[in-house]
């Protein structure tokens, strides 16, 4: 009887040792990844680039007007579609506008496939590219796509910073409406914010929402009501006005954008929460931008595990900031 109460009581233990180390895993990560430099987690880049080069610092001037970051794990085959149009339109952009430059910046999420290979691809027209160029950045493993997103905006030289999913769901001419929901310019930001103007509105949140009912009408009831249920717990535990904030199309102004992911925290699924959190912490605007949509085939998200752990992920970043354990990088 001792014995069987002994097991049972054993068993008790790591099932709650067990729990409670779900629920700290985004924490813990974060500080086994925090140990190491961006650079030191780089297998390969496509671009030459000294030791200590590849996250720009923020005091450097911006040497190009967009970049467009794109997050990329296991996309061997919808990716060369999507930088196809994205840097026909960007080579557009600079035809109509001599001033208009841009980088492409894909970052291979420590794939299993040939997605480095497919970027390549892109980054090999480079010779004929009038007006920006695409750079590569393969990461050593999959460290999640918030921690890809991260990697491409340190190492990102645009005045304006765009994230943009590797499977071209939303147009690239979106681009243009996120830009005019943008406010003022840095500078004219910067002398706002002096004289005690707050919350100019520096990033734009690509939004699906005004294609909810659409969605609602075409998806599979679970699906729907997992949806629905996501909805609801961001606006219990986060708040705010954003109906959309999971859409990977997002653009930010350069100093608010880098102070954002060089303080991110979260490197999986959830990582938009934590940006929006942030942003309001930095006293940085968002709005909210209704883009073109299509839903494609080949999604690495499971919905039930995903929603589980975006859950998790929610409720720990809230309460890693209440107690004041997280807080947004200071800039030099």
């Amino acid at each position: 009887m001792e014995t069987l109460t002994l097991i049972l009581g054993s068993g008790s233990t790591i099932a709650i040792l067990l729990i409670i180390g779900f629920f700290l895993k985004p924490y813990l990560d974060w500080c086994w990844n925090s140990k190491d430099s961006l650079e030191s987690q780089v297998a390969r880049t496509s671009f030459q680039c000294s030791p200590g080069e590849l996250v720009v610092p923020a005091w450097k001037a911006p040497e190009v007007m967009l970049s467009v970051i794109v997050p990329a794990y296991n996309e061997e085959y919808r990716l060369p579609q999507m930088l196809d149009e994205t840097v026909t339109y960007l080579e557009s952009r600079g035809d109509a506008a001599a001033t208009f430059t841009y980088e492409v910046i894909v970052v291979d999420d420590g794939s299993s496939d040939n997605t480095y290979v497919a970027a390549m691809s892109s980054a090999s027209r480079e010779p004929a590219l009038r007006h920006g160029d695409v750079r590569v950045i393969q990461l050593a493993a999959n460290g999640g796509k918030g921690f890809a997103v991260r990697a491409g905006m340190l190492a990102a030289r645009g005045q304006l910073l765009l994230m943009a999913d590797g499977d071209g769901a939303t147009s690239i001419r979106d681009l243009e409406r996120l830009e005019r929901s943008l406010g003022p310019s840095e500078a004219t930001a910067s002398a706002a914010a002096a004289r005690g103007v707050q919350q100019q509105v520096q990033i734009a949140f690509g939004s699906r929402h005004h294609l909810k009912e659409e969605a609602l009408t075409k998806r599979a009831w679970h699906r729907n009501l997992l949806m629905l249920g996501f909805h609801f717990a961001v606006w219990c535990l986060v708040g705010g006005t954003i109906n959309d904030t999971q859409c990977g199309f997002k653009l930010f102004r350069a100093h608010v954008g880098k102070q954002i992911f060089a303080s991110l925290h979260l490197y999986r699924w959830a990582f938009d929460i934590e940006v929006m959190i942030l942003a309001r912490l930095l006293g940085a605007g968002i709005a909210e931008v209704p883009v073109t949509w299509v839903e494609m085939p080949g999604s690495k998200l499971n919905l039930l595990t995903g929603a589980i752990t975006m859950l998790r992920d929610m409720a720990l970043v809230q309460a890693l900031y209440a107690w004041g354990i997280w807080q947004p990088a200071a800039m030099s």
